[in-house]
């Protein structure tokens, strides 16, 4: 090459770089509808960028850049995607460039509960023959995100293929990610739902108490109801406490869970409760109309149950599963109301309780499922954000859960409060039949006792009475007969049978239960006192109150008052030297008081020695009984004895 064409080479050269330059950028010029990688410091959302189809099914991939892709992406979808595009693969389709001298890598995020992802590529001029998968692995968590590269002063066409998992909860809401920067969104996405989440944690250890408490009174009263019971807390915590841990995560069981496990936990938790309310409530004998009921509607909700997992296994429309969801869950609202409205009508408080929990229930679970058809109910969440908690179904259901067990412990705690009652009046029911056949008992004890002493009596007066009096007038006609050679041994015969035949009348007198009372007693020590002294030479005058009591006075107490009177009187006669003798009794203030005064010489309290047997034989009687015994030198002798009747 000569110098002449050197130096126009020269010269023209920069124009022939900047025309080669405007030429290989010109795909990279500023555009409203491109995405410079190089300016993403963080995280980028692809709304104004990306462009959507959707397809019943997958298409091959060297047909993805022949697709007619929609203008824009609805932001919506940020929030919730429409159950129509569940089973359906959704392809989006949008521009990057890299205007940086140096090859630039950025990871993409699809969205939650994206169970398959794939990513193509293709130069901006050439999308037909340039066309390529970006190979990706599956993902297994957020920091293994499908990762996007770019050369140096390019621009490249990515398409996407997603699948969604078969769920109600999915959200589309691409981004692009800084290579940098992941660690950080996963922690930004996770905090969004660090309230919620801090509140399901709770709600999940309330549940994991309750279960502990409904083991133990089972275990306790062995009543089956505690273990319905405990299933229904089981379910209820262990959806709840898993909603909030696996939450973010892209595991396959995080998806089987999302998407069937959720469903399936919540309808046996309400199999549960409803067995649960039939044995707690007796529904089988009180209400009969309301056991038959909750009975249909369990194996109803169980039947849907298989249906639901038949449909999920088997059937790739989401559209049918969707329907069973929303129909089980309408059941379920239609069961709650009937028990409501059927309880309302009843006066049981215990049914009362239950109930309002019920009713409050109903309320919250309303809003959540409000909340799960139209996300945005209460609040528009900030652009690009998936959701608030003011917006969270979860909550309320939560809050509906939580003030539903609040009246169920206090239904607890009043039916509780019941059965001690009942235990208490059950106790004092068989307290009191027990004290009732043990007072007949002893009724009929004391009625035989009774019984064999009035026939002991007759015998005594028939047999041995008849055989005394008859010693005692043989003895007295031997004496007839003899006349003034009667023996000494004939008079002490004599005698002694008299003596027997009072002391056998004396007894008879005692067991005889016709005269257990103390007019009887009074009767009989005047009689005798009468009898003791006529043909001697002190004057018996007797003093008896116009009124004595009727009250009942045993055989015991009655025989020792009369031999410590009797023993009282022989003294008297005896050792007293009186002229006269006064026997005074009353009964008044339910006390029995007999008093023995006599005129005599009075007594040597200090030298008791010739009545030492006979005082300390009267002492010892009437202090038996409980009775009081008290003598005294007062003109003479004072004797007198108390008993309280």
């Amino acid at each position: 090459m000569t110098k002449a064409q050197l130096y126009i080479l020269f010269l023209i050269s920069p124009v022939v770089l900047f025309l080669f330059e405007g030429h290989v950028y010109a795909q990279v010029k500023p555009d409203s509808t491109i995405l410079d990688v190089n300016k993403v410091e963080f995280v980028q959302a692809l709304y104004p960028y990306s462009f959507i189809e959707v397809r019943k099914n997958d298409v091959p991939d060297d047909s993805i850049p022949l697709l007619r892709f929609g203008k824009s992406l609805p932001e919506k979808y940020s929030v919730n995607i429409p159950n129509s595009l569940v089973n359906k693969s959704v392809y989006l389709k949008f521009v990057l460039q890299n205007t940086a001298d140096t090859a630039l890598s950025v990871y993409f995020f699809g969205g939650t509960y994206v169970k398959d992802i794939a990513i193509f590529k293709a130069d901006v001029n050439n999308i037909r023959h340039t066309f390529e998968q970006v190979k990706t692995a599956h993902i297994s968590s957020l920091s293994n995100l499908p990762l996007i590269m770019l050369g140096p002063k390019s621009a490249s066409v990515i398409f996407v293929r997603l699948i969604f998992v078969k769920t109600q909860v999915n959200s589309l809401a691409p981004r692009i990610i800084n290579k940098n920067f992941t660690n950080y969104f996963k922690t930004e996405l996770l905090s969004r739902r660090a309230s919620i989440g801090l509140i399901t944690y709770i709600v999940s250890g309330i549940l994991l108490m309750m279960i502990f408490y409904s083991l133990a009174v089972y275990l306790q009263s062995f009543k089956i109801e505690f273990l319905f019971y405990t299933g229904y807390t089981l379910f209820m915590g262990l959806l709840l406490f898993l909603k909030s841990f696996l939450f973010g995560a892209t595991s396959s069981f995080n998806y089987i869970f999302e998407g069937y496990l959720d469903f399936i936990m919540q309808g046996a938790g309400y199999i549960f409760y409803m067995m649960f309310i039939r044995k707690f409530l007796d529904t089988k004998t009180k209400y009969p109309f309301l056991e038959k009921f909750l009975t249909a509607s369990q194996w109803l909700v169980g039947a849907l149950l298989v249906v639901f997992s038949f449909f999920y296994f088997f059937v790739n429309d989401f559209s049918f599963i969707n329907i069973i969801q929303n129909t089980t869950k309408q059941i379920l609202l239609i069961i709650g109301i009937v028990f409501v409205v059927f309880g309302f009508g009843k006066t049981d408080r215990l049914m009362k309780y239950l109930v309002w929990g019920q009713l409050i229930l109903i309320f919250f679970s309303i809003i959540s499922f409000l909340l799960i058809l139209k996300p945005t109910l209460f609040v528009k969440p900030p652009p690009h954000t998936s959701s608030v908690l003011i917006n969270d179904s979860l909550l309320y259901y939560e809050i509906g859960l939580i003030l539903e067990l609040i009246f169920f412990l206090m239904g607890l705690a009043y039916k509780n409060r019941m059965e001690i009652i009942e235990r208490v009046k059950d106790a004092e029911r068989l307290k009191l039949e027990n004290e009732r056949k043990e007072f007949e008992k002893q009724v009929a004890i004391i009625e035989a006792k009774q019984e064999e002493r009035n026939r002991i009596s007759a015998d005594m007066h028939d047999e041995l009475g008849s055989g005394v009096t008859a010693i005692r007038l043989m003895s007295e006609i031997v004496k007839a007969k003899m006349k003034d050679q009667t023996l000494p041994e004939i008079e002490k015969i004599s005698y002694s049978a008299n003596e027997l035949l009072n002391k056998m009348n004396t007894i008879i007198w005692t067991m005889i239960s016709s005269n257990d009372s103390v007019e009887s007693l009074v009767a009989y020590i005047r009689a005798y006192a009468v009898e003791f002294f006529e043909n001697t030479p002190v004057e018996c005058s007797l003093h008896i109150a116009p009124s004595i009591s009727s009250k009942e006075l045993s055989g015991e107490k009655r025989r020792s008052i009369f031999l410590a009177v009797k023993e009282a009187l022989n003294n008297v006669l005896k050792h007293s030297q009186a002229k006269l003798v006064m026997i005074n009794i009353d009964t008044n203030n339910g006390l029995l008081t007999i008093q023995i005064v006599d005129d005599g010489v009075g007594i040597d309290l200090d030298n008791l020695r010739k009545f030492g047997n006979g005082m300390n034989n009267m002492k010892k009687r009437i202090e038996s009984i409980d009775g009081e015994f008290n003598i005294e030198n007062k003109n003479g002798t004072t004797l007198t004895f108390r008993l309280q009747l």
